[in-house]
């Protein structure tokens, strides 16, 4: 239960980036060949692919920026701080496994 505590400490937005990247991770797999249709194929074939390399992004941005405030913060910060890269670390993993798994050999000709 320490890390869900520790998750409920990090913030609404932080929580709010790792929900939304967690969610897009676990309907990766149903992601397929762009199909530009105007049903729910859309959504899965064209958003999705292109949402989760964003949210990545983002929580790779998040991660340097805590690195970088914890450098001369002080110990309380830096706890704190490294709780949030903690966090970070359990989301971005899986969701970068799903992404390297199903959609980065679509990219390779």
């Amino acid at each position: 239960m320490a890390i869900v505590t520790a998750w409920l400490s990090i913030g609404l937005l932080r929580q709010g980036l790792q929900v939304a990247a967690l969610a897009s991770g676990l309907i990766l797999p149903f992601a397929g060949a762009p199909d530009y249709t105007a049903t729910w194929d859309l959504f899965f074939n064209g958003v999705l692919p292109a949402m989760v390399p964003i949210f990545l992004i983002l929580i790779g941005f998040d991660v340097m920026m805590c690195k970088v405030l914890s450098d001369d913060a002080e110990p309380k910060e830096v706890a704190r701080l490294s709780t949030i890269l903690r966090c970070h670390y359990w989301v971005a993993a899986p969701v970068l496994i799903a992404f390297g798994i199903f959609i980065a050999p679509a990219l390779i000709p």
